[in-house]
C-alpha cells in the first residue's frame, strides 16, 4: 500500500478493495462534519465543525443490530454510483400539537420524499378478517425503520421475517397468524403518504429516511448470486454479476445522482423540527461540494490529480450536524508510490487558480502547484480566453 499524507483537516483513510471481476484498486474516503446552525425562520446555515468527526469504520445500529434498524453506516464502501441523501430524525406534529397522523417530508433539488406519520393504532380481527382501527394522537415519533411495516416472529422454532424490513412492527406472516388468539395486534406508524398500508400480511417497501439494511429487499439482490456454485468456485471474492448499487444505503427514493463539483445540495425540510425551535416548522439550507482531491504520484514520476465525489450525505437533526463523506477510486494499475489528500476552500478556490495560471506554465518556476480536474477545466478555459 503506497504511503498516504492528509493534508487537510478532515479525518481521511486509505484502502483496498477488489471488484467483481478480480481487479484491485485502491480508495480514499474522507468526512467532512459541519454544524448545522437553525434560527428561528428556518433558513439554517452549516459551518465546519471545530471538531471533525471521524470516519465510521462499521455500521452502527440505534440498539441490538439484530433488532434495529442503522444510525450510521460504514464510510468504508468501495464505491458508490450514487449520492446517498440519509436524516435521522424525529417528526413533529404541526404546532406541536398531538394528532391521529400528520405528514414529514424531505426535498432535495426537485426530488421530494414524504411519510405518513401515525400515532399508536392496532389491527382488529373481525367478522371480515383484519382490519386496522384509527390512530391515536400522537405529538412526535422518531423516524426509524422499527415503525415501518415488517417485522420478525418465531412460530413452531422456525424464524420468518419481513424480507422488506425484519426490524419493523405490524406485519404479520399467516403461519403466525394461524396460531395466534389475540383479537388485536399492533399497527405500523409509518407509511407512505401515496400508498398507506392496508393488509396485515402484505410485504411493503419500509418508509423513512434512514439506511436500509444490507439483507433487506430491494438492497440485497445487488450483492449478486451467492449459490453453492460461488461458494465452492469463487468465495470468498465477490460474485460475477455483483453490482455497486448494493453500497448504497439510502431510501430509493433519496439515491441522487452524484453532485456536480463546485455546486451546492438545496435542502428543505418540513416537520422535522419542533414548532417551538421553528413555529412554521420548515428548515431550508444549502450543502456545498467542497473541493477536496488528491495528488497522487506514481512510479513513472507522473503526477495525477482527481476530485473526490460526494457520496454520502448524513443529516443528524438530533445533533445538527451534517457530514458529508467524500470517495475516490484508483485502479492498480496506476502504480502510485505516494498519494496525497488536499482541500481549497471555496474563498481559496479563485486564488489557487491565478497562482496555477501564472506559475505552472513558467519554465522558470521550481514550484508546482497541483488542481483537481474541477478547478483545472476553469484555468484553461481563461487560458484561452485570455
Amino acid at each position: 500500500m503506497d504511503p498516504f499524507i492528509n493534508y487537510t483537516a478532515f479525518p481521511a483513510m486509505l484502502y483496498e478493495a477488489i471488484d467483481q471481476n478480480d481487479e484491485g484498486f485502491t480508495i480514499i474516503a474522507a468526512r467532512v462534519t459541519y454544524d448545522l446552525l437553525i434560527p428561528e425562520d428556518g433558513r439554517a446555515r452549516l459551518k465546519l465543525s471545530p471538531t471533525q468527526s471521524p470516519l465510521c469504520k462499521g455500521d452502527e445500529h440505534y440498539g441490538d443490530p439484530s433488532k434495529s434498524s442503522v444510525m450510521c453506516e460504514s464510510d468504508l464502501a468501495p464505491y458508490k454510483p450514487g449520492t446517498d441523501i440519509v436524516i435521522n430524525a424525529t417528526a413533529y406534529a404541526p404546532g406541536d400539537k398531538p394528532a391521529p397522523f400528520f405528514g414529514a417530508a424531505v426535498q432535495i433539488g426537485e426530488q421530494t420524499k414524504t411519510v405518513r406519520v401515525n400515532g399508536p393504532r392496532v389491527w382488529r380481527n373481525g367478522l371480515t378478517g383484519w382490519s386496522l382501527e384509527p390512530p391515536k394522537s400522537i405529538a412526535s415519533l422518531d423516524l426509524r425503520y422499527e415503525y415501518a411495516s415488517g417485522g420478525l416472529y418465531e412460530v413452531d422454532g422456525k424464524v420468518i421475517a419481513s424480507p422488506a424490513n425484519p426490524v419493523g412492527m405490524g406485519w404479520y406472516p399467516p403461519e403466525y397468524l394461524r396460531q395466534c388468539k389475540k383479537t388485536t395486534l399492533p399497527a405500523p406508524q409509518i407509511e407512505s403518504a401515496d400508498k398507506p398500508v392496508s393488509s396485515i400480511g402484505e410485504i411493503v417497501p419500509p418508509e423513512g429516511f434512514g439506511f436500509i439494511g444490507r439483507g433487506w429487499q430491494g438492497r440485497i439482490e445487488y450483492a449478486g448470486t451467492m449459490d453453492e456454485a460461488w461458494q465452492k468456485e469463487r468465495h470468498p471474492l465477490l460474485p460475477r454479476d455483483f453490482r455497486f448499487d448494493y453500497w448504497r444505503g439510502a431510501h430509493p427514493a433519496l439515491q441522487l445522482p452524484h453532485p456536480k463539483p463546485l455546486t451546492e445540495i438545496p435542502v428543505a425540510l418540513r416537520n422535522l423540527v419542533p414548532a417551538s425551535d421553528v413555529p412554521n416548522q420548515a428548515v431550508i439550507f444549502d450543502i456545498p461540494v467542497e473541493t477536496v482531491f488528491i495528488f497522487t504520484t506514481t512510479d513513472k514520476g507522473l503526477g495525477v490529480t482527481k476530485d473526490l465525489l460526494l457520496d454520502t450525505v448524513l443529516i443528524d437533526m438530533a445533533a445538527r450536524k451534517v457530514f458529508c463523506t467524500y470517495r475516490v477510486a484508483l485502479s492498480e494499475e496506476l502504480n502510485p508510490v505516494e498519494t496525497q489528500l488536499r482541500y481549497i476552500t471555496v474563498d481559496d478556490r479563485k486564488a489557487q487558480q491565478e497562482k496555477v495560471a501564472a506559475m505552472n506554465p513558467d519554465p522558470a518556476s521550481h514550484e508546482f502547484i497541483p488542481l483537481p480536474p474541477s478547478l483545472m477545466t476553469s484555468v484553461k478555459k481563461e487560458k484561452r480566453h485570455g
